[in-house]
This record gives C-alpha cells, sequence and structure tokens, in this order.
C-alpha cells in the first residue's frame, strides 16, 4: 500500500536529522538504507539514493540535507493550529463530539491541549472499541459549547491543519455557530496535500501517512484526538518540505 521509496525518504530524512548536518549520499545509502558497501560500487550507490530523494532534501556538491535546516513550518507571525475530534458516529446532525484536541504552533512554541466532552448520548460499543473512550471517561465532563468557549483563543489568526478537514469542519461549524462564531480561518487539509506530496499512494488516510513517513506513535494514541493531532502535525511538516522544496512559502499558500 505504501510505495517502497516513500519509506526509503523517509530513513533518509531520519538520518540526516539524527546526524544535524548533510551527508554523502554513500553514507546515506550505508546507515539509512542499509545497502552492502562493496569497492567500486560507490557510484552505484549514490544512484540509488537518487530517485527517492523528494523535495526535503537538497543536494550540496556530493552531500545531501534538509531544507527544514533553512526555514520553518511555523513561523510565530503565521501560527498553525492542528485539530482533531473524536465523535460518537459519522453524523454532524446525528452524532455528537466526544474530545477535541489541538496543537497551536506558534513559531518555535507549541501548545497542546486535550479536553473531553459530555456528548448527552451514550457511546455506542464500537467507537469505543475504536477509541478506547467510555461513558464514564465522559461522565461530568463539560458540554461541547463550554469547550468549544474555551478553544476559541487558540483559533485566533491560525491556519488550521486537519486530516479530512470536511468531517471535522462539519462538526464543528454547526456547533460554533451555535456561540455565534463562524469558522473564518484558512484550512489546509492533510488529506489534499498528500495527493500532490505522495502522488502514487492510492489511499490517503492518516494510517496509510504514517506508514509512509514512519512517524513514530504508540498503538493506543492512534484514534484519541491528541495522538492524531501529533501525528497529523508530524506527516503535514513533512509534506510541507516536499511541496515547498526550497523555496519557503506560508503554509496556507502551498
Amino acid at each position: 500500500m505504501v510505495p517502497l521509496e516513500y519509506r526509503m525518504a523517509a530513513r533518509i530524512a531520519r538520518e540526516l536529522r539524527a546526524a544535524g548536518r548533510p551527508r554523502t549520499a554513500r553514507e546515506l545509502a550505508y546507515r539509512a538504507l542499509s545497502l552492502a558497501s562493496q569497492p567500486g560500487l560507490e557510484l552505484e550507490l549514490e544512484r540509488a539514493i537518487e530517485p527517492v530523494l523528494d523535495g526535503r532534501f537538497f543536494r550540496e556538491r556530493d552531500e545531501v540535507g534538509l531544507w527544514e535546516w533553512h526555514y520553518p513550518f511555523a513561523r510565530a507571525e503565521d501560527p498553525l493550529l492542528v485539530l482533531d475530534l473524536e465523535t460518537t458516529g459519522l453524523s454532524p446532525g446525528d452524532n455528537e463530539i466526544i474530545e477535541i484536541a489541538l496543537l497551536r504552533a506558534d513559531g518555535g512554541r507549541l501548545t497542546r491541549l486535550s479536553r473531553f466532552v459530555d456528548p448527552g448520548q451514550p457511546i455506542p460499543p464500537f467507537i469505543t472499541r475504536l477509541t478506547g473512550i467510555t461513558d464514564a471517561d465522559v461522565r461530568g465532563a463539560p458540554d461541547v459549547e463550554s469547550v468549544l468557549e474555551e478553544l476559541l483563543p487558540y483559533f485566533d489568526g491560525a491556519t488550521l491543519i486537519i486530516q479530512n478537514a470536511p468531517f471535522d469542519l462539519g462538526f464543528l461549524r454547526p456547533r460554533m455557530s451555535r456561540l455565534g462564531v463562524k469558522i473564518h480561518n484558512e484550512v489546509i487539509d492533510t488529506v489534499q496535500w498528500a495527493r500532490r506530496a505522495l502522488p502514487r499512494m492510492r489511499r490517503r488516510g492518516l494510517d496509510y501517512l504514517i506508514k509512509a513517513f514512519e512517524v513514530p506513535i504508540d498503538a493506543g494514541a492512534r484514534h484519541r484526538a491528541l495522538g492524531d493531532v501529533e501525528a497529523t502535525w508530524e506527516v503535514a511538516r513533512e509534506m510541507y518540505y516536499i511541496l515547498t522544496a526550497g523555496e519557503p512559502r506560508r503554509p496556507a499558500e502551498v
């Protein structure tokens, strides 16, 4: 499901981050891809690296580096807000939010927040199996309007980053409207970014993006709002550098 070259690129990026400096293609072939060193095959090793290098990487003479060392994803003047919801089902009209999490990035400052929400209805067993969230977890939690009022300041001036944005916004917009608030923020849907950044991926759900970028995540964190927010932040950051390829732009303009 995940083309091998995407996972190879993820390993090269991880090796470069660990090194903190550019490395030769030959070193990356040895260390990141575990290709065997054989005398006389140095050029072949370098050629093995070339096809998997995407927009995240720059070449400087015979070395490979990462553009993230030269310009940031999140800038203080252009904050980003990653959001995720867990709900009792798929219908914004019939179902309710049970958990909201966010990560706001103002330059190098990251703020994380997660809140349970009392949905006013029982959580279906299949949702509990998926998320691990039980009726006991949300009993006594604030209602959705109270939670959204608490979270509103984090939306101020931020570009929203959401995996499968129509789903989350379908729940958020009518509930924000009950507070007299409209969501005017610019929105990045990481599914749409993935269509361009990973054109050979046939599926672009969060699980597949996590695999493509080899994002480390605990199994228990998936399908919990904060765990999914963290994963969405990581895959969005990778795709930002693939899509900008050394030309800094506001994420909303990518």
